[in-house]
């Protein structure tokens, strides 16, 4: 009993004899008071004060948030399409099937639209033969008329057939373009990162 009571003294000593416990270090700022002073003092004093944003801080604050948010819907946007555009064609196969398809379409027209023209060609030959029949070229109204009307139409053939010559080269344009976009997404590597919401 007497070892434990002279134990617990020897602690009580040791414990006094201790350094004492240092307060705390606040932290320190430099702020400005109401009237533009230099205050230094811990953040929570009230004399520190914080001048309301100006009105070009304002109009640059909402300008701001409007670029960020006019870049997640463009990027949320293209998201989407680029997720539609996955769902149509999850392989080259699909997405050459659909070229070949749309480019199949053009060339049966164009092959119909040279057809027409080899005709109306035909038929100006016919024309020019019967035409010969006069030399000072004292055209009988019918001649002249048909000849007037077969030159109007093979104007407009060709106009027809520049016309669908280009469509189809817009048509593989269009899916080149496509097929390029989608071999980055097809790829493991894709980079898969969501859109970032603006903070308000």
């Amino acid at each position: 009993m007497g070892s434990a009571i002279a134990r617990l003294v020897m602690v009580g000593v040791m414990l006094a004899a201790l350094p004492p416990l240092a307060p705390a270090q606040k932290r320190i700022l430099t702020c400005k008071d109401e009237k533009g002073r230099t205050v230094l003092s811990d953040p929570s004093d009230p004399r520190c004060y914080t001048p309301p944003p100006s009105e070009d801080a304002k109009a640059a604050d909402e300008e701001r948030k409007r670029k960020a948010k006019e870049t997640y819907l463009a990027c949320k946007a293209e998201q989407r399409s680029n997720q539609s555009l996955m769902g149509r064609y999850p392989n080259k196969q699909k997405h050459d099937a659909a070229r070949e398809q749309a480019l199949s379409q053009a060339e049966a027209t164009l092959r119909i639209s040279q057809a027409r023209m080899e005709q109306l060609l035909a038929e100006r030959q016919r024309l020019r033969d019967e035409a010969e029949f006069y030399p000072k070229g004292n055209l009988p109204p019918k001649l002249r008329r048909d000849s007037d009307s077969n030159a109007a139409l093979i104007e407009a053939q060709a106009a027809a057939i520049t016309a669908q010559k280009d469509d189809a080269a817009q048509k593989n344009a269009f899916y080149d373009d496509e097929l390029a976009k989608l071999k980055k997404l097809w790829s493991p590597q894709a980079d898969r990162h969501g859109c970032v919401a603006p903070q308000d």
